[in-house]
């Protein structure tokens, strides 16, 4: 089936008028408090500070427009090499961060029994006080649960976690384990490579979400760009793999709907195709070692197992081989199965085949840059290393549980029990800014700045082409009784006892930073100025931060593994006969896993392809929906072996018939009043099944099965007609056929 990108971006032009959509007016209230302006400030002059966005691990350049002491607006930072001027909504959005009603403004005590949600204002000296005296009591037994950290922020709580002698556990659910765990096993290194989408000419794309989640999301739009109508005479094609039509699938030249959990098999009888050309464009010299993983299933298994025609298969393969800078690239629902490390490792080989590996447009690794000054990132934990915590938690070892910048109790399904690291803790301090259904459960809040209010940095440095370190500067005043984390860390840190760590000791965060970079730009000082520190770190300021040179390209060489690699089928949660829908819940484009509900703006933004916004949807196939009298926004039952919940029904033709799938994002308890009691979280559903190898959670991997309830849901969309006409012009017919016929229409 060729469904072509022009079809979709006419469709995708009704996304402009989410401020617009009736309904939706009452939700937007007045978000900026008024800012006693400085006395410096020239009234009705704006000021444009360099910083970096915060909304994202991407940690894109910004500039903020400042009047009178207020942001007033966010652009991209055009000298940064990482977005290059671009911004995503995210990034415009964390005006709403800053200016957001429901802020925590101060430190809280816990008032009435926990999970009530009753808080007392308390000072930062009762705050720190009771925190240091919990510290010294459970010494050797605080767990530390943050979001993503970068740069100095980074090195001051991994410090200070390894002072008081607990581990400091990274939480981030868009990381694809299983995409580094493929990685290593293909690679010998357990990193992210550079999948060269700029200098490509032919990108099979299995499930990658290239324009949604994947990496930075503005960093692969420009490469996106760049593949397609970026260079003379050449246009870049991309055909996407996967059951869902994603927003990269209706920019894709092909969509292929294959069947759950199967795109490794679809890889292996490519891999099988490419073995037998003999044109010299294939990596002969290699191809010796592939035989037993790329021969152990029979093409016709695989063309049945798919659900992708023998001839569709072939098709990929020639041009996959006669593509002058073909590569390879897979993530998303690919790696959201039991089999995801399996079936990326098998992607990741045609790339060997084809000898893509360290060659413009293909598969990159870059020399490190990582200077001594930054200690190395811890690595985020997948969802099956929370189920070690637990059982940690369950023994007495965390009777203190810190919170920053993450919300596990939402982020992660009830099937993994994370509410009993909560349960067993004696005492539980949170650090964050929003009152969310982790820190709901908190005995003391410390509230920490928002990104727009702090110094902070953001490294880099073994990521992408151009080594690059962020430099974020506060471009407003704190609106409340906040602190930085690292700031009152700190001071903590220095009070407990002797040997304090030596980034502990600094005053302040900003300190910290600041010395940090004076030995980053003291490596590349050329002068003899005494003072020259001083007019380096105001230039950096300014800029936003530091960028080297280009690094050169890295092959893998002799770290180059063995392909040998046993090859699973995918499980699935649920047995078919009474739940005979895979079900598929994917991050909101807009709102992420939740983190983004609370901002009207992000709220309000139309759904690409849906064009819902303020809700939960549940995408199901037009065919599928009207043989069970299921009319556009009906409210159904999504059951699953774990639980139940109603969404109201959109007909999307753009997913297989056996397929329902959910937004991530919506379904908070509380979080603000834009987010509390919207929508529902279908994380909700899911079992507890893993990636074999990475142990990633298999958000694919649970079956449900679907009824009416003959209600009407509450789902408000931009004209009905864009739908239609996506219906008209895509042919509900012609998708059901070409999946019963595997691939034949």
């Amino acid at each position: 089936m060729d469904l072509r990108r022009r079809t979709f971006l006419k469709l995708a032009g009704a996304t402009t008028a989410g401020s617009l959509i009736p309904g939706c007016k009452e939700n937007v209230h007045q978000l900026v408090p008024y800012l006693l302006p400085d006395d410096q400030i020239v009234p009705g002059v704006a000021d444009w500070y360099a910083s970096v966005c915060g909304e994202c691990p991407a940690g894109c350049g910004i500039l903020v427009r400042v009047m009178e002491g207020r942001a007033k607006k966010i652009e991209g930072n055009p000298s940064h090499p990482i977005n290059r001027g671009k911004l995503c909504a995210r990034g415009h959005a964390s005006l709403q961060r800053l200016y957001n009603p429901d802020r925590i403004r101060g430190p809280l005590r816990r008032a009435g029994k926990r999970g009530e949600g009753r808080f007392e204002p308390i000072s930062w000296d009762e705050g720190i006080a009771s925190w240091r005296e919990r510290l010294q009591t459970h010494r050797g037994h605080a767990l530390m649960l943050s979001g993503p950290l970068s740069g100095t922020t980074a090195q001051v709580v991994k410090a200070f976690m390894d002072h008081i002698g607990g581990p400091l556990v990274i939480h981030d659910p868009l990381v694809d384990h299983a995409l580094i765990s493929a990685v290593d096993a293909r690679f010998g290194r357990q990193v992210v490579p550079d999948f060269d989408l700029a200098e490509s000419d032919y990108v099979l794309s299995f499930g990658a979400p290239l324009l949604e989640h994947w990496r930075s999301p503005v960093a692969m739009g420009i490469a996106y760009g760049q593949m397609r109508q970026g260079r003379p005479a050449v246009r870049g094609r991309l055909i996407q793999v996967e059951p869902r039509m994603s927003l990269s699938a209706a920019n894709a030249d092909r969509w292929i709907p294959i069947h759950p959990g199967t795109e490794g098999l679809l890889a292996i009888g490519i891999g099988q195709l490419l073995l037998t050309r003999q044109d010299t464009s294939t990596d002969v010299g290699n191809s010796d070692a592939y035989p037993d993983l790329f021969k152990a299933f029979d093409l016709n298994e695989i063309v049945r197992r798919t659900e992708v025609g023998y001839d569709d298969i072939e098709r990929l393969a020639v041009e996959f081989s006669s593509a002058q800078a073909p590569v390879a690239i897979a993530g998303g629902p690919a790696s959201a199965h039991t089999n995801g490390t399996a079936a990326l490792t098998a992607v990741n080989a045609l790339n060997m085949i084809r000898d893509r590996v360290g060659k413009p447009g293909g598969v990159r690794f870059f020399e490190s840059m990582n200077p001594s000054i930054f200690d190395q990132k811890e690595a985020p934990i997948s969802e099956r290393g929370f189920l070690e915590l637990i059982n940690e938690a369950d023994a007495g070892r965390f009777p203190l549980v810190h919170l920053h910048h993450c919300n596990p109790l939402h982020t992660i399904p009830p099937s993994i029990p994370v509410r009993r690291l909560f349960e067993r803790a004696e005492f539980i301090v949170s650090f964050n800014s929003f009152m969310d259904e982790s820190t709901d459960l908190a005995d003391l809040i410390l509230p920490d700045h928002v990104s727009l209010e702090a110094w902070s940095d953001h490294e880099h440095l073994d990521e992408g082409r151009v080594p690059a370190v962020g430099l974020a500067q506060p471009v407003v005043r704190p609106l409340y009784d906040t602190r930085a984390v690292g700031d009152v860390m700190m001071e903590v840190g220095r009070s407990i006892d002797e040997g304090v760590p030596e980034i502990l000791s600094h005053e302040t965060i900003r300190d910290a930073i600041r010395s940090n970079w004076e030995a980053l730009l003291s490596q590349r000082n050329r002068t003899n100025e005494p003072d020259w520190f001083e007019t380096a770190w105001i230039e950096r300021l300014k800029e936003g931060g530091w960028w080297g040179p280009a690094r050169g390209v890295q092959s893998p060489g002799q770290d180059r593994r063995s392909p040998g690699y046993e090859y699973e089928s995918a499980l699935f949660d649920g047995d078919a006969a009474e739940f005979p829908f895979y079900f598929y819940p994917y991050p909101s484009l807009a709102l992420g896993y939740g983190e983004g509900a609370n901002l009207p703006w992000l709220q309000e933004m139309p759904d690409p392809l849906t064009t819902v916004v303020w809700a939960t949807w549940a995408e199901i196939n037009p065919k599928t929906a009207m043989s069970r009298g299921i009319r556009q926004g009906d409210l159904i039952r999504v059951t699953s072996p774990h639980g139940f919940l109603d969404i109201p029904a959109v007909h999307f033709p753009g997913i297989r018939p056996d397929l329902i799938a959910v937004p991530i994002g919506q379904g908070h308890r509380t979080y603000g009043r834009y987010a509390a009691n919207r929508g529902v979280n279908p994380l909700a559903l899911l079992g507890a099944l893993f990636d074999r190898d990475s142990g990633r959670l298999a958000t694919a991997a649970t079956r449900v099965r679907i009824e009416a309830t003959g209600r009407t849901g509450s789902l408000t969309m931009i004209e009905q007609r864009e739908m239609h006409a996506m219906r008209d012009l895509i042919g509900i017919d012609r998708i059901n056929t070409w999946i019963r016929g595997s691939g034949k229409e």
